[in-house]
């Protein structure tokens, strides 16, 4: 026996490290999953203009979409991990559960591109999404539980703010899938919710959060 070495850790500076490369992995790719469209030569130029602003803009909104989504997640995930203290190998595999999604988010992004009209892809993006979120919340709470990987006088108000802050966004992903049930395109434009309800939990949590 090995004294004063726990087999059972790894430090958490190697899990953040390995994790943001894999957030930049994914970014990158939902970039090139953006298609190029191609148009004869002798198109002319108002023609181009509009078929570019009917096929271009709504891959560009899809993109910033996927773009906010997994930057509002590397936030979280890094505000979430100056909390905590150590981790250990079963916070090693829901880590990788998260990143095994993120690193999926970049493919969704580009069937959603193609097919943002076909209810199952607005339903398999939007269920990537909600998973993503849910097991980011599942990192917060297994650490937190009985203080497991944080320290042991971090605020209870603390604590509900970034789990608060990690749900509702994939909680609003999974109404979508409801919504597109009903209407397609309002299931997309229920996503905008995602900022201002961030917004409206920050400021709720505010008070407690100036006091640290």
């Amino acid at each position: 026996m090995v004294h004063g070495l726990n087999l059972n850790q790894i430090k958490v500076e190697y899990v953040v490290s390995f994790s943001d490369a894999l957030f930049a992995f994914s970014i990158t790719f939902m970039a090139l999953s953006i298609q190029i469209p191609t148009f004869s030569n002798n198109i002319g130029e108002s023609e181009l203009t509009g078929r570019l602003g009917q096929l271009l803009i709504p891959n560009i909104i899809h993109y910033i979409v996927s773009f906010v989504v997994v930057g509002m997640y590397w936030i979280s995930y890094h505000r979430i991990f100056e909390h905590i203290r150590r981790a250990d190998i079963t916070l090693v595999w829901i880590n990788l559960l998260f990143l095994l999604f993120i690193a999926l988010v970049g493919y969704f992004t580009g069937l959603l591109t193609t097919y943002d009209t076909h209810r199952i892809v607005v339903i398999y993006f939007s269920g990537i999404m909600a998973a993503t979120g849910f097991v980011l919340c599942l990192i917060w709470g297994y650490a937190t539980h009985n203080r497991r990987l944080v320290d042991e006088d971090i605020p209870d108000h603390l604590i509900r703010y970034f789990l608060n802050r990690t749900f509702v966004t994939p909680l609003i992903f999974l109404t979508s899938i409801g919504i597109s049930f009903i209407n397609i395109q309002a299931a997309q434009y229920f996503w905008v919710l995602i900022v201002p309800a961030n917004f409206i939990i920050y400021m709720k949590h505010i008070p407690h959060i100036h006091r640290l």
